[in-house]
């Protein structure tokens, strides 16, 4: 899918990672629990995400996957009314001007050959194409589906490869506009690679393999989309915390950055929740220029302040924030 979204002044494009609401796959709490644990996290990102609308008034959306934390494992029953509540909580506060662009996680479809078909489909059913490319702001915004690409099952990977292919051929014939790629998982990077001053947990990105899910894209798969794509940055999500790194494209040895945007929501094993904002600046089709910026700041009361403000205090603000 391609769509044109031009224009000749600057874009914002706020980039959002991993809401991954808590549902009874979670934490593996049910009951009372698991009620107030949605209940307190459910306000925090209809709070924020309403907020950021509000302060920033972003123009594009992108969302980086990982929309549930139970997503594949639901029935299709049960998944409809998470994904109610989904929307419930990302409101569009102006449909007429803001375009929101939701990808796939592992979470919600699976990975590589632990796919979950069914769940693939749903997704392309009811939330959208998993893979897009959208020209905003002079630049070409790829929305790419790096979860299908590491299937060994050709009718999973296809339509993956198939967008790769044209955008290679695109840039062997032509001279598109700059590319940024999105991908939910990020790039592979030798281990301990420094994340930058952004990054919360002490440790670098790992490189760890499991039940449906990979820290990082396998070293062929980077080294192929660097060299077809050619992206002059590159947006990814799934580690929940931030982290900025240099890559090399070895067909040319250019250097390109990716982004790793830590988790919107506050119970994703980071102490402070994340989102970026990508100002893009539309310029001739061989240059780029655009700014990013992360935001890693607390928009509102979380648990461990009830001992700084007093039960009563706390009590009050998040009956504020919940009814109004």
């Amino acid at each position: 899918m391609r769509l044109a979204l031009d224009h000749t002044d600057p874009v914002h494009v706020a980039i959002i990672a991993d809401p991954q609401i808590v549902d009874a796959y979670s934490y593996n709490q049910s009951g009372l629990l698991l009620r107030l644990t949605e209940f307190f996290t459910d306000i925090y990102m209809r709070k924020s995400y309403t907020a950021l609308q509000q302060l920033q008034q972003p123009p594009t959306i992108i969302f980086l996957g990982d929309l549930m934390d139970g997503g594949r494992e639901w029935t299709h029953t049960d998944w409809i009314k998470e994904y109610q509540r989904f929307l419930l909580l990302f409101v569009n506060r102006k449909p007429k001007s803001t375009r929101v662009y939701h990808m796939a996680g592992n979470h919600d479809i699976g990975i590589g050959n632990t796919i979950v078909q069914n769940a693939l489909q749903r997704f392309h059913e009811y939330v959208g194409p998993t893979n897009q490319i959208l020209e905003i702001g002079g630049h070409q915004i790829i929305l790419l589906d790096t979860l299908t690409l590491e299937s060994d099952n050709k009718d999973v990977r296809k339509s993956t490869q198939q967008t790769i292919d044209w955008l290679q051929t695109e840039r062997t014939e032509m001279q598109p506009k700059p590319r940024i790629l999105f991908t939910h998982v990020p790039m592979w990077r030798p281990p301990n690679t420094n994340c930058g001053p952004l990054r919360q947990t002490p440790y670098a990105m790992l490189s760890r393999s499991g039940y449906q899910f990979r820290d990082q894209l396998f070293q062929n798969t980077t080294e192929l989309l660097l060299n077809a794509i050619q992206p002059h940055a590159v947006f990814s999500g799934d580690d929940h915390d931030t982290c900025t790194i240099s890559h090399v494209i070895p067909s040319t040895n250019k250097m390109v950055t990716e982004y790793t945007i830590g988790a919107f929501g506050w119970a994703s094993g980071v102490p402070i929740a994340s989102y970026a904002l990508l100002t893009l600046y539309p310029r001739s089709s061989n240059n780029t220029s655009f700014v990013v910026q992360n935001f890693v700041k607390r928009t509102l009361i979380i648990m461990k302040d009830v001992a700084k403000v007093g039960v009563p205090t706390f009590v009050a603000c998040i009956l504020y924030f919940y009814t109004v």
